[in-house]
């Protein structure tokens, strides 16, 4: 069994944004947090976004044998040996 995330794409980005462009209390000022999971939030940097290129690798789990699908930024595909043709992606930077 293989199991994918899945991503974002920026139609779903803008549909998003457009949704909260309705809500009387999001302005242009509203900040924009990450949520890690954690008990705290992490700030999203206004340089936070980058177009990158990426590929798709598969690393398998230990004890169920399940197959999970991620992705690499194309300089390190080697390392978590990514296969296939790299693609355009955005990226938002987590620097914590």
């Amino acid at each position: 069994m293989e199991a994918e995330i899945k991503v974002m794409t920026i139609k779903e980005l803008k549909q998003a944004i457009a949704a909260l462009e309705e809500i009387p209390e999001v302005t242009e000022e509203t900040k924009v947090f990450l949520d890690t999971g954690w008990d705290s939030l992490q700030e999203v940097a206004p340089d936070a976004l980058s177009v990158e290129k990426a590929k798709q690798f598969k690393v398998q789990d230990e004890l169920t044998k399940e197959y999970f699908t991620g992705y690499s930024l194309e300089d390190k595909a080697e390392k978590t040996k990514a296969t296939g043709e790299s693609e355009t992606i955005v990226v938002l930077r987590n620097l914590y």
